[in-house]
């Protein structure tokens, strides 16, 4: 606190014409306050995910937002300050190489200065934040957390039950999915209204901030414009007839006469393969180290130091992610890992975002993180990375059908299915401003609207698909984040396509890139 106030005083008043030097000895200056408030609230947070049942942990993960909106209050002048700096004295900074170390981060800032409000403005809004989205979004991941799955007796957690609808036998997934639609039904209307009052947030910040869209700030924020947003909107939907085309073949490959949700991840051949912590992790790095001696160095990293939570218990985080602290520091990775080979492919893709976090780590902190037109590029890469490994050491060609096709499902669940959950927030963020607040019968009817489009005839989803919706964090915790994902993994396929082309002498310029982090556009 006392080293934002003392920044503040210094500072304030000063931002939008100090001289270069001076400019990038603050911009120091500033980097060391990141740096340090910013590991409190990451410890806090992942604290909180080993256990979100755990108020001890909730506790002091509010404590630490709270210090932190209130370090944040004396920090807005800055935002501010640096977005008015003119273009003559960019220039004049940009000439100047210390200066000029922080480019990308004055480009960016001065980009939101249509949409910055007045000082007093700003600071209410960071003394409200502890209370408003992220509170909101700390509740909605403890409602999905204590969820339990009852599956023919079994007590399972969310995480657990979805691996269920990989299993080979079709009344295994069918009850899992209806175990699934059972579990997700208690708490809904309170997960309803906490989306609601999120999608309510963000129209009163759009409005106050002058977007003209529901989704034009987080566009800003990934460094793309909305019409190349739509352009890739356009283009996934409008092929949503290869998705069609796919399954109806996988309906002859299985012999079924019509396919439901619970289908849409059957294998094709029964080659279920479960794989030890060790096997997974072997499989994973063995994959990082053929392609690179330095990636699967630092890959081997996060094992030897223990920067990886794997167990499946009670309370925990659902899913999978990857914690990039700052540039001083390692990252961390959550997994729920319960031995499927589809694990071993989410540990590999984690750890590509491991991977790339380590290699930007020579960035300063406020280039750091790349934007998430760019963050999923690592972690599909290495997925890529640990098939083509499986692939390569598979001989049976029904097997390796089969694992095609898992391939595929995957391919499509991150770009066909990651636009149409874009098509629903847009549905849903542009109802409720016009129609106010969406019943979970209407969050249903949407979500199934949109989802299903991808499917056309080929698959079914049934009336108990409809609460789907209400276990996706991103729609709460990031509106806007989804289509990332598709931009991510067909860059990322690119890619990879050019190191097939390119061979060895791809892999010291696709780290580089990996080390930029976040320094320059997109």
């Amino acid at each position: 606190m006392e080293h934002a106030k003392a920044f503040e005083a210094k500072f304030k008043g000063k931002v939008a014409t100090i001289e270069p030097k001076a400019f990038a000895a603050m911009m120091r200056e500033l980097e060391d306050y990141e740096k340090s408030s910013a590991k409190p609230e990451v410890y806090a947070y992942m604290l909180h995910s080993e256990n979100t049942q755990d108020h001890a942990a909730g506790r002091l993960l509010a404590r630490v937002r709270e210090a932190g909106a209130e370090r944040s209050s004396h920090m807005v002048f800055f935002v501010l300050e640096l977005a008015q700096i003119t273009d003559e004295h960019a220039a004049k900074l940009y000439a100047d190489p210390e200066a000029a170390a922080y480019r990308h981060t004055v480009e960016e800032a001065r980009k939101y200065r249509p949409h910055q409000l007045s000082e007093p403005e700003e600071r209410v809004l960071t003394d409200f934040s502890p209370v408003g989205n992220a509170s909101w979004v700390r509740l909605f991941e403890e409602l999905c957390a204590r969820i339990r799955v009852d599956v023919d007796g079994r007590d399972l957690a969310l995480d657990e039950a979805l691996t269920l609808l990989r299993e080979p036998d079709r009344e295994v997934r069918r009850q899992a999915s209806g175990a699934v639609t059972e579990a997700l039904r208690g708490d809904l209307r309170t997960r309803g209204y906490i989306f609601n009052v999120i999608l309510q947030e963000k129209a009163i910040d759009d409005r106050l901030r002058h977007f003209p869209t529901w989704i034009s700030s987080r566009n800003l924020a990934n460094e793309t414009s909305d019409q190349a947003v739509q352009a890739l909107v356009d283009a996934v939907t409008s092929r949503y007839d290869m998705c069609i085309r796919y399954y109806r073949v996988k309906r002859k490959l299985l012999d079924v006469g019509e396919l439901h949700e619970w289908d849409r991840y059957a294998p094709i051949r029964d080659t279920t393969r479960d794989l030890t912590w060790e096997e997974a992790k072997e499989l994973v790095l063995g994959s990082y180290y053929r392609f690179s001696k330095r990636a699967g160095s630092l890959i081997e990293e996060f094992f030897k130091n223990s920067w990886i939570d794997a167990p499946v218990v009670p309370g925990k985080h659902g899913g999978a992610y990857c914690m990039g602290v700052t540039p001083d520091h390692h990252p961390y990775v959550l997994l729920n890992f319960t031995g499927k080979l589809r694990d071993a492919l989410v540990m590999a893709h984690e750890l590509g975002h491991g991977l790339h976090d380590r290699l930007a780590a020579k960035q300063n902190v406020f280039d750091y993180h790349p934007p998430l037109t760019l963050a999923e590029t690592a972690s599909v890469f290495g997925e890529a990375l640990t098939f083509d490994r499986i692939m390569s050491e598979e001989k049976d060609p029904k097997v390796r059908l089969s694992l095609l096709c898992g391939q595929v499902e995957d391919a499509f669940a991150t770009v066909f299915r990651q636009v149409a959950f874009n098509r629903y927030e847009d549905a849903t963020h542009n109802a409720r401003r016009t129609e106010g607040e969406l019943s979970v019968e209407q969050l249903g009817d949407i979500f199934q609207d949109k989802l299903q489009a991808m499917f056309g005839d080929a698959l079914t989803l049934t009336d108990e698909h409809k609460v789907w919706w209400s276990y996706v964090g991103h729609f709460l915790h990031t509106p806007g984040y989804v289509y990332a994902y598709a931009f991510g993994n067909l860059l990322a396929l690119s890619v990879y396509h050019r190191y097939l082309e390119r061979g060895p002498e791809f892999v010291d310029d696709y780290l580089d890139f990996l080390a930029a982090g976040g320094s320059t556009k997109p």
